[in-house]
């Protein structure tokens, strides 16, 4: 009992010395005994200003949801969303110029070319010859007369207002008709320079000291178009030599003459290939017929076009077995599809290919493909890299006995210039 009493005793003692009373008391006397108590009371408080912080740096946390995260949120949506173009109010003064407006709503002044597969070639006042992709082009103003197909073959002239939902057609007969029905596009009276552009490819290997090489590759291709017809030429060529002896030398040319019947449908009428590769034992082969084509896929960004038709072919041989001919007519059966990819702004791919099955005693099937990689350096010139497969099925067999090879490839670095 004595000693629970005593030990009650020293615990209310403790308690009464360290109270908040009892400190004060004893700070009125200046003694060091009351500083002590005095600091150790400031600690207290100390420590209880500190969790106090923490609550409040915790409601800081907090409240990062309510204004400050909204201004937040509000800036990042502000910056996500794109900027509507202006509204159709304004319009271009009517002038002798053609105006066009793009989808920023920035407008050029100049002379429309020509638009066709989904493209519109502009000369522009300021900027020279520019390209652009049809999706891009929100508006199109020509006082002039501007020659006009439709999807269904209907033609008409005259000045042309085009906005984002139709297209209007002034002269003897005005047509107003949805924009989606429109397919092409041609200056009316227009120069005949005006309705052809091209590219080609170039590329040169020389090598001298112990061999002494010289390699040659080109590529090419015109176009004429109007707004129903379309007229392509292609040419690409190999030529190589090593210590002053031939060791390559293929060249092939083709053409093609398109009556569009509708957007994605046209006839070929007709097309023609002409082929040499005295290393395959062919020093002549011309083909020819007519044909048909249809685009699978026509965005604005990837098309994809197949053909197909029958066609004639005669065949020359550098030489052949004894009691065998020299040349050859037979029939043929042409197919061939071409993609072409706009990957982005700068690079192209494009994959193309063309097959003939015919007789036996000319190869019974032939394959020519031919994929690029187009890389746009300027306005007009651009890096292409080519890989190209020839194929004959069976090579006719030389009078040596000797019978070529089946494939052929080439990889080809080149600079191309567009005009």
């Amino acid at each position: 009992m004595r000693l629970r009493s005593v030990g009650v005793l020293l615990a209310l003692s403790c308690f009464w010395f360290l109270s908040p009373a009892h400190g004060a008391a004893r700070h009125a006397g200046n003694s060091p005994a009351q500083q002590v108590v005095t600091n150790l009371v400031v600690v207290t408080n100390t420590v209880i200003v500190t969790v106090t912080n923490y609550v409040v740096t915790t409601n800081t946390v907090i409240s990062t949801n309510g204004p400050v995260a909204e201004a937040k949120k509000k800036w990042w949506r502000k910056a996500s969303v794109s900027v509507q173009p202006p509204d159709l109010s304004w319009v271009p003064p009517a002038d002798t110029f053609d105006w066009i407006q793009l989808k920023s709503g920035e407008w050029l002044r100049g002379r429309v070319k020509g638009m066709q597969d989904r493209e519109l070639d502009f000369d522009s006042e300021e900027l020279d010859d520019l390209a652009f992709d049809w999706k891009d082009i929100r508006q199109v103003r020509a006082s002039r007369t501007l020659d006009v197909l439709f999807v269904d073959g209907e033609k008409a002239s005259g000045p042309v207002v085009i906005t984002p939902d139709q297209v209007t057609v002034s002269g003897t007969t005005p047509q107003v008709r949805p924009r989606g029905q429109l397919q092409s596009l041609t200056p009316g009276g227009a120069k005949e320079w005006n309705l052809w552009s091209g590219k080609g490819s170039l590329g040169l290997t020389l090598r001298s000291g112990n061999t002494e090489q010289v390699e040659y590759s080109a590529q090419a291709r015109l176009q004429r178009r109007t707004p129903a017809t379309r007229f392509s030429l292609d040419y690409i060529g190999n030529i190589s030599s090593v210590d002053g002896v031939e060791s390559a030398n293929n060249n092939r040319v083709n053409s093609e003459f398109d009556l569009w019947l509708s957007r994605r449908f046209y006839l070929i009428l007709p097309f023609a290939e002409y082929y040499k590769d005295p290393f395959q034992n062919l020093s002549h082969r011309v083909t020819g017929g007519v044909g048909v084509g249809y685009d699978l896929i026509d965005r604005p960004n990837l098309e994809w076009t197949i053909t197909t038709g029958p066609a004639f072919q005669k065949a020359w041989f550098e030489s052949a077995q004894p009691g065998e001919p020299t040349e050859k007519i037979t029939g043929a059966l042409v197919f061939g599809s071409r993609l072409d990819w706009d990957i982005t702004r700068r690079i192209e791919l494009i994959l193309e290919y063309r097959g003939q099955y015919t007789s036996k005693e000319v190869g019974e099937t032939t394959h020519h493909s031919v994929a690029t990689l187009s890389l746009e350096l300027t306005k007009r010139f651009d890096l292409d890299v080519s890989l190209i497969w020839d194929r004959i099925a069976q090579p006719k067999v030389g009078s040596d006995g000797v019978q070529p090879k089946q494939d052929d490839f080439r990889l080809v670095l080149g600079l191309g210039v567009d005009f």
